[in-house]
């Protein structure tokens, strides 16, 4: 740490000296330009090159003889998250029917992440959608209303008993993995450069992993609702209803995201405790009922699961908005 006395200079100019080890380190001189930030914080950041080109990076990942095809997603998916534009996935011939399924994972749960080149020992991924394509705002403004559709097609098949509609609702849910994928891309790259938090619509970096927790809960939602459809669809096709109380559950954990993600949209409004408030009354007066078929207590679960990430959701605003609090306190 640096210290420094302020100087005024002239009548309306503060001064202040920059360490020597510094200036000769990014080999600045006399009439050298710096440029000054404002942070959140009421800090001030300088550097002397704001439009340093982003590099592109690139990994190789092989597929060796203990690598299996859970493994070789986990570690490809990680490494577009970590800002890894060009993925090579190497493999021996023999192996390529590996290789292919993985390609077949990827390219279908990753949005612009494609093979755009491949001999016969690998395929080269290239992301061809910046993370700054699409705001970060509007990124989780549509994957809420994924999640909104696929609950509400469900809810909609099950009361028409319309299979096409619920298989609809399980197909979707690979668009919501993309999103979902797109936003936490766009979370990464911001932590990385945290000075960039207003660039990505955030006052501090120190929202970012509560928006991420709610992103996430809306991507387990989905995979609720799309279970939630998978038993209906079972159930109907077997000539057997849902009870009508079990439905009117289901229209109930809609209702309590929805007041939820609308809170996360909006976050300077009062709607996330409202929410919480109102599922945290839900599940004390659910009580319990003996349930003989399986797919239907599976169904219930699902609804159980829907309202505990909607709290999630709920929590994580309250959470934002104590931040944005803070930081707005500690400019003053």
């Amino acid at each position: 740490m640096h210290v420094r006395s302020l100087q005024f200079t002239g009548r309306t100019t503060y001064t202040v000296s920059l360490p020597k080890e510094w200036v000769l380190s990014l080999g600045l001189g006399r009439g050298s330009k710096l440029y000054v930030e404002t942070m959140p914080d009421g800090s001030l950041r300088i550097y002397a090159n704001p439009k340093k080109e982003k590099g592109a990076l690139s990994k190789e990942i092989s597929i060796d003889e203990g690598s299996d095809l859970g493994s070789l997603i986990r570690r490809m998916i990680a490494a577009y998250l970590a800002g890894f534009s060009t993925l090579t996935l190497s493999f021996d011939p023999e192996r390529r029917d590996l290789a292919t399924k993985v390609r077949e994972i990827l390219e279908s749960s990753i949005l612009g992440f494609s093979v755009l080149k491949e001999s016969k020992s690998a395929f080269t991924f290239y992301s061809v959608i910046d993370e700054e394509s699409i705001n970060l705002k509007d990124a989780v403004f549509r994957l809420y209303e994924d999640v909104y559709y696929m609950m509400d097609d469900a809810l909609m098949g099950i009361r028409e008993r319309n299979l096409k509609v619920l298989k609809g609702v399980i197909d979707q849910d690979q668009l919501v993995d993309k999103l979902y994928l797109f936003v936490a891309k766009q979370l990464t790259s911001m932590l990385m450069n945290p000075f960039r938090a207003k660039d990505y619509g955030l006052e501090t970096a120190a929202e970012a992993p509560h928006l991420f927790l709610a992103v996430k809960s809306m991507e387990r939602i989905a995979d609720h609702a799309s279970r939630i459809s998978k038993e209906s669809m079972s159930l109907i096709s077997e000539g057997k209803d849902l009870p009508k109380w079990v439905v009117k559950r289901i229209e109930g954990a809609i209702d309590l995201f929805d007041r939820s993600a609308k809170a996360l949209l909006n976050p300077e409004s009062d709607l996330a405790s409202e929410a919480a408030r109102v599922i945290d009354e839900a599940a004390r007066a659910r009580g319990s009922r003996e349930i003989a078929e399986p797919r239907l207590q599976i169904i219930l679960n699902s609804v159980d699961r829907i309202l505990s990430y909607s709290l999630d959701i709920a929590e994580a605003v309250i959470d934002m908005q104590a931040i944005k609090e803070a930081a707005k306190n500690l400019k003053q």
